[in-house]
């Protein structure tokens, strides 16, 4: 087990997504050098402008098809550890290759190139999700999930059902599939390569974005889903409908904090602040809203949550006993940084 810390330089794949922009805040605060991965320099800009105090010690590569054999050569060299977070994520597909094959490419072409070409890589976190942990999310009675498990389920499938299997099962599929592929990389290497491995897993993640997203079309699944419920357009099962959830700047941090923590290594991790109903956030709003002066948010249908139980909850004792993640941001705080947000950028709705 190894520990990379400051000044070191990481390398965070698709640096301009949501988590991974985050990630690279969090790394240049905690003192570390960053190479960012962009696929386009001209949609990336806002980072150079975001970061630019930080000078020399944040950089910009482009790879333009991180599926693509050898796309990551040159990018890991000189780096001491690589946050790998760049994988689509997206409801809206109608085959499932459309999501498994960058997601498991795109794993496995970077640890490829760690493994040929970063001789000073000494740690790989990989971003997977608790999609590649639930068995089911059908449930009638909660279920509790572990590190343990996997979903299995959704990979048999796509495999019997492939396009019938829709959407959800494809997402579930591409995140179980692409972090069992960089575990059996690592097993099948394991004699030459330099570097151990940590995977972070964390549930629907929530919170202000810190890229550019002038219109409401432009912004990230997971916020849509924010906006939605807090403009009415979450109704009856949608507001009952429950999940897991983790700030963004949180999930941000458990990645550096696997960075530089010795016993991280070959850890697979769930990170989780906890559960909720599209309800809670309804409510949570309000009083954010009445501060902003913004008299239209939907206040959902109160009480509604009530004996409609969880479909799952998670174990997060490794989380805390490895990586220390025992105090993060509340429902409450989350929700009124993200009205804040919506209103920062007039979206509909969210003006007073």
């Amino acid at each position: 087990m190894v520990a990379v810390a400051a000044p070191a330089k990481v390398l965070v794949t698709g640096a301009n997504g949501y988590l991974a922009a985050w990630a690279v805040k969090k790394y240049l605060e905690e003192g570390y050098a960053v190479r960012g991965t962009v696929r386009s320099v001209t949609k990336s800009a806002f980072l150079n402008d975001i970061f630019a105090e930080y000078g020399d010690r944040f950089e910009l590569v482009v790879v333009e098809d991180i599926t693509k054999e050898g796309a990551f050569d040159e990018a890991v060299k000189g780096v001491s550890a690589i946050a790998h977070t760049a994988s689509p994520f997206h409801y809206n597909g109608t085959e499932p290759d459309e999501l498994i094959t960058p997601a498991v490419k795109g794993t496995t072409s970077i640890l490829n190139s760690a493994l040929k070409h970063g001789s000073t890589v000494k740690r790989v976190i990989v971003t997977s999700s608790i999609a590649a942990i639930l068995k089911s999310t059908m449930s009638t009675t909660t279920q509790t999930y572990t590190e343990e498990d996997w979903n299995d389920p959704a990979v048999e499938d796509v495999k019997v059902k492939r396009k019938e299997a829709g959407p959800l099962v494809f997402y579930f599929a591409s995140k179980t599939l692409a972090e069992r592929a960089a575990w059996d990389f690592v097993s099948a290497h394991q004699s030459e390569i330099s570097w151990d491995l940590c995977v972070i897993n964390p549930p629907w993640i929530f919170g202000p974005s810190l890229g550019p997203a002038p219109n409401i079309d432009d912004i990230n699944t997971s916020q849509r889903e924010i906006y939605n419920a807090l403009v009415g357009a979450k109704t009856g099962p949608q507001l009952v409908g429950n999940g897991s959830w983790v700030e963004v700047g949180d999930c941000a941090e458990a990645h550096v904090r696997a960075t530089y923590t010795p016993a991280a290594g070959g850890e697979r991790i769930v990170i989780h602040e906890g559960s909720f109903y599209f309800q809670d956030i309804c409510e949570a709003c309000l009083d954010a809203a009445a501060e902003l002066g913004i008299t239209n948010v939907s206040r959902g249908e109160p009480g509604c949550q009530k004996n409609v139980p969880l479909r799952f909850v998670f174990d997060t004792t490794k989380a805390e006993r490895v990586l220390g993640m025992t105090q993060m941001i509340t429902l409450k705080d989350m929700v009124t940084a993200s009205v804040k947000d919506f209103q920062a950028r007039g979206y509909p709705g969210f003006t007073a």
